[in-house]
C-alpha cells in the first residue's frame, strides 16, 4: 500500500491502540503491554539510557486514511548520575522508546518525531532522547538528524536449556546478606572497577567461592528475572569456570521462582571500536548460551561524524 506524506497525520491514541499495533510486529517480549511495562519499570532499577526511571507521557500514532501506520511511547525520565555527561545541566528529559512503523519512510519518522518534540516541550522538558533496539531504524533516524551516543545489549536465556558450560566443581555459591557488603565491594572492584551496592529488599544476592574465597557474585532480581549489573569474577579467577557456575545457580533460582527467562544487560563502553572488557563480558554470556535479544541504541540531536561506524555485536564475541 502506498500512503501520500501529505495525508498522514500523527496523533494521540490509546494504550489500547499502541498495544494491538504494536502485537502485528510480533516482538517476543510486547506480547502484553502491561507486563512490558511493570517489568520495564521494575528494571529501572539498572538507571541505564534505555531503563531508568520513568513516567508516561502517553502514546503517539501516525495515521494515514484512518489506519494506523506508525506509534511509539512517550515518557518523562530522570537522568541519572552517569548520564550527565550527555545531558549536561538537566534533571529530567523526554524519551521515545518502542517506535513501530509499517515502513521505515524518513517523512513519516520525521512527523512522528516533530510531533514528540512538540509534547516534549509542554511538558517543560527541554530535551530528548531515543532509544531504539530494531536496526532497520538505526539508519533512518541518522537521516533525521540524530547520532548515537550510547550502546547497551539485551541477552537472554531460556531456562528450559541448560547452561551448556559446567562450572568450576570446587566453586561454591552461597547467598550473601548485609555482613556480605566488603566481600561484594572487593568482588566489584576486582572485576569492575567499581562498586554498585545490592539492594537487599530487591535482589538475591549470590557470592561464589573458590577454596573458601570469595571470587565472584551475581544480584539476582526476583522481579524482573534478570541479574542486575551482570555476573562479577575477579580478574584472576576469570576463565577458571567461576561464572559458568554463578550463571547454572542463577538459572536454578530463577526457575524455582517460576521464570521461563533470565536476563543480562550490559552497556557498552565504546561506541565506535571494541572495548577488551565488553568482547570478554559478551563473549562469556554468549559462550554460556546466552543470545542476543535487543541491541540498544541511544540516540539524540547531537553531530557526529557522518562516516563513523558502530562495529556489529559479532565483532564483540570470540
Amino acid at each position: 500500500m502506498i500512503y501520500h506524506v501529505e495525508s498522514v497525520r500523527p496523533a494521540g491514541i490509546s494504550a489500547r491502540a499502541f498495544e494491538g499495533f504494536a502485537k502485528s510486529f510480533k516482538d517476543p517480549l510486547l506480547t502484553n503491554l502491561k507486563e512490558y511495562l511493570s517489568g520495564m519499570r521494575r528494571m529501572s532499577i539498572l538507571k541505564t539510557f534505555w531503563c531508568s526511571v520513568w513516567r508516561s507521557l502517553g502514546y503517539l500514532g501516525l495515521k494515514s486514511s484512518g489506519e494506523l501506520i506508525g506509534a511509539l511511547r512517550l515518557l518523562r525520565m530522570k537522568i541519572a548520575f552517569h548520564g550527565h555527561g550527555a545531558w549536561r545541566g538537566l534533571k529530567e528529559r523526554g524519551e521515545i522508546q518502542d517506535i513501530f512503523l509499517s515502513r521505515w519512510e524518513k517523512d513519516y519518522l520525521q512527523s512522528l518525531l516533530s510531533r514528540a518534540e512538540k509534547t516534549f516541550s509542554r511538558h517543560g522538558l527541554k530535551d530528548f532522547g531515543i532509544s531504539e533496539w530494531k536496526p532497520e531504524s538505526w539508519k533512518s533516524l541518522e537521516e533525521c538528524g540524530f547520532s548515537p551516543y550510547a550502546r547497551s545489549v539485551l541477552i537472554m536465556w531460556d531456562l528450559r536449556k541448560e547452561i551448556p558450560k559446567r562450572g568450576n566443581p570446587d566453586v561454591e555459591i552461597k547467598p550473601a546478606s548485609r555482613s556480605d557488603l566488603s566481600k561484594l565491594r572487593r568482588i566489584q572492584l576486582r572485576s569492575w572497577g567499581f562498586f554498585i551496592p545490592p539492594s537487599f529488599k530487591h535482589h538475591l544476592i549470590l557470592i561464589a567461592y573458590l577454596r573458601g574465597e570469595p571470587v565472584g557474585s551475581a544480584y539476582l532480581n526476583p522481579r524482573t528475572g534478570n541479574i542486575d549489573f551482570g555476573v562479577h569474577v575477579v580478574k584472576e579467577f576469570q576463565r577458571m569456570r567461576v561464572g559458568a557456575a554463578i550463571l547454572r545457580s542463577a538459572r536454578k533460582v530463577f526457575l524455582d521462582l517460576g521464570f521461563r527467562r533470565m536476563f543480562v544487560v550490559r552497556v557498552l563502553r565504546a561506541l565506535t571500536k571494541v572495548n577488551e572488557s565488553d568482547r570478554i563480558a559478551l563473549s562469556f554470556y554468549m559462550g554460556c548460551g546466552g543470545r542476543l535479544l535487543r541491541e540498544y541504541r541511544g540516540f539524540r540531536r547531537k553531530a557526529r561524524p557522518p562516516q563513523a561506524r558502530h562495529p556489529p555485536i559479532e565483532e564483540f564475541i570470540d
